[in-house]
């Protein structure tokens, strides 16, 4: 015997639906739920398939167990919720809850409840189900189900399909309207950068406007006053509120995202053959990377060497000592990324824990240079050594004819770095022009470290954690300001954000003023004593969201490692969304919801 729930709908007559485990939906998932008239989730599950199946691809070059382990956890989590959604599907069809009962199956608990006029006999009725260890403490099940009326609003106002269509016009859109130049960087700019960079921004602002429209109007139109009274802590209200928007947007990123992958795969076959080569071994990758070590430390003590020994002349010449030591520490950093026609540059790339893992495999290089001026030619001469004399196996390039102001990536036997793990690189300049190497992007060693589809899954993680800090602070908003001046406000912040390089400029010209061409120096005003240290603290907190950059490690083949989403979820979510909801649930919980609508 088994434990049912009986449903009943005015014109189409019962269903029963056992309760627990549902193993037609762990052998047949998206099969079962077409057979049982729930849409949506067909589509869903066709989409997380079609996914699996790439990531299944990838996963088994890895080892033969790991696709299997994710199939069977797949499947386990459709047939553990398959009931449950089966059941939240009939109630959104109109039926309702006639009661529990035990019998054998679907059929015997339909014909017992037919048999006696639509009603459950009392014997027949089944004792109140022990909710075992996947039950949802009662402190959070207030806060559950405010989340799932927040995904029910987004279905009844047609919400959640207006944003999907975005997305996924955004998805197929795009490619079709831009078109690639044929390379592997052009299609990567395509159908990575544009594609996910359209899917951030539609889900951000859709993100910001549910999160002000969601509380702000519940409060305007009365909603809420009805619901504070009954008892849930206002807390698990706004929490609720927060968790719901949290999960519709993972919901739209990974369909999103499973558009983006599937489209990236179909259309990459389009590729000729040689750039399709060039796009599996520089795109589709999840690569580690290595760069100089930071030279700052060295720049400014050569610098302030200079500056001492000239500090007395720049005071008696009435020179502004602060530009003067700054001026000194851009010349020595120009001085170090310059190489002359005819000599050379070395660099020592330090590869640490990865050298032991890096035997036997080959590495990239990839290189940027800038020319010294606007008129410089077109092409540059350029010879690379690889590898310590006698200490190492050397690699000599050939003479490579390459642009400036682009990125250029080469690959290099394995087994040239030394058995500290120091990758020794030398470049002769063949030019009678100067070269210039930047610091941070002039020399990078690459290699393999895991598979796209992880790295794509974690970069859609990050992508998550940026909605999350919207949907906090969209809320905290609306928390006690009506649903217009919210939105104002939450955009001038986003707007502030994506300004992150004028406040660069202003904190590092200690002024708002900028720069008089007159008097040929900055300018400066009072306003500089508060708005300079506001700007500071503000591009601190900028900072902390735009350190982790994606879009851009995807669509160069960079690894989003466990540890980068990590730090995103501790300093984006945690940090600054949890500063941002603890402001928002003590405005909230002390907000006069009898007056709330005369407050602007």
């Amino acid at each position: 015997m088994h434990a049912f729930k009986i449903f009943k709908h005015p014109e189409r007559g019962l269903q029963a639906v056992k309760e627990g485990f549902s193993w037609p939906a762990f052998f047949f998932t998206s099969l079962w739920s077409l057979s049982r008239q729930m849409w949506l989730l067909s589509v869903i599950l066709i989409l997380f398939s079609v996914a699996l199946r790439f990531l299944l691809w990838e996963l088994a070059a890895v080892s033969l167990f790991l696709p299997w382990a994710v199939v069977l956890v797949f499947d386990f989590i459709v047939g553990l919720n398959g009931n449950a959604w089966r059941m939240n599907n009939l109630y959104d069809r109109g039926y309702a809850l006639l009661g529990r009962m035990n019998a054998r199956s679907p059929s015997d608990a339909i014909g017992k409840v037919a048999a006696s006029g639509g009603m459950i006999p009392p014997e027949m009725k089944a004792a109140p189900r022990n909710p075992g260890l996947l039950a949802v403490p009662g402190i959070f099940q207030k806060t559950f189900a405010v989340a799932a009326l927040t995904w029910k609003a987004a279905f009844r106002y047609r919400l959640f399909w207006v944003i999907l269509a975005l997305l996924l016009g955004a998805v197929i859109g795009l490619p079709i309207l831009i078109r690639d130049d044929g390379t592997a960087a052009g299609f990567a700019q395509i159908l990575i950068t544009y594609t996910l960079g359209a899917v951030t921004a539609l889900l951000g602002l859709c993100t910001l406007w549910l999160a002000c429209g969601t509380l702000a109007r519940d409060v305007e139109e009365c909603q809420m006053q009805m619901v504070v009274v009954k008892p849930i802590a206002r807390w698990q209200i706004w929490l609720g509120k927060w968790l719901g928007l949290v999960t519709l947007n993972a919901a739209l990123l990974a369909l999103a995202g499973v558009s983006v992958y599937c489209v990236l795969h179909w259309r990459a076959k389009g590729l000729p053959e040689k750039e399709l080569a060039k796009l599996k071994n520089e795109v589709l990758v999840a690569r580690g990377s290595v760069k100089e070590q930071n030279r700052d430390a060295e720049i400014k003590k050569n610098a302030d060497q200079v500056f001492e020994q000239r500090e007395k002349r720049y005071k008696e010449e009435g020179i502004n000592l602060d530009e003067a030591r700054k001026q000194l520490r851009e010349q020595y950093k120009a001085y170090i990324q310059v190489v002359p026609p005819d000599a050379g540059r070395f660099w020592v790339m330090h590869l640490g824990d990865a050298a032991e893992k890096l035997k036997d495999q080959p590495l990239s290089l990839r290189v940027k240079f800038n020319p010294p001026d606007a008129n410089h030619p077109e092409t540059y001469l350029a010879v690379f050594f690889i590898g310590t004399p006698q200490k190492t196996a050397m690699y000599r390039t050939e003479v490579m004819s390459l642009a400036p102001d682009t990125f250029h990536e080469f690959t290099v036997p394995p087994n040239l770095f030394e058995a500290n793990g120091d990758l020794t690189i030398a470049f002769r300049n063949l030019n009678e022009s100067v070269m210039l190497f930047p610091l941070d992007e002039g020399m990078e060693v690459l290699y393999r470290q895991g598979t796209f589809a992880g790295s794509f899954m974690r970069g859609l993680g990050i992508i998550l954690c940026w909605m999350a800090l919207l949907a906090a602070l969209g809320l905290a908003a609306s928390s006690y300001l009506s649903f217009p001046v919210a939105a104002f406000l939450c955009l001038s912040i986003l707007l502030m954000g994506l300004s992150s390089g004028t406040l660069a400029t202003v904190v590092e010209d200690k002024t708002i003023m900028g720069f008089d061409e007159e008097k040929s120096a900055k300018g400066h005003s009072p306003a500089d004593v508060v708005a300079v240290p506001f700007f500071h603290g503000v591009l601190t907190v900028i900072n902390l969201v735009q350190e982790f950059s994606p879009i851009d490690s995807l669509s160069t083949g960079r690894d989003v490692t466990w540890a980068v989403l990590g730090r995103a979820v501790a300093q984006v979510v945690l940090f600054l969304g949890g500063i941002l909801a603890l402001i928002g649930i003590l405005v909230f919980s002390r907000r006069e919801m009898a007056t709330a609508q005369g407050t602007n």
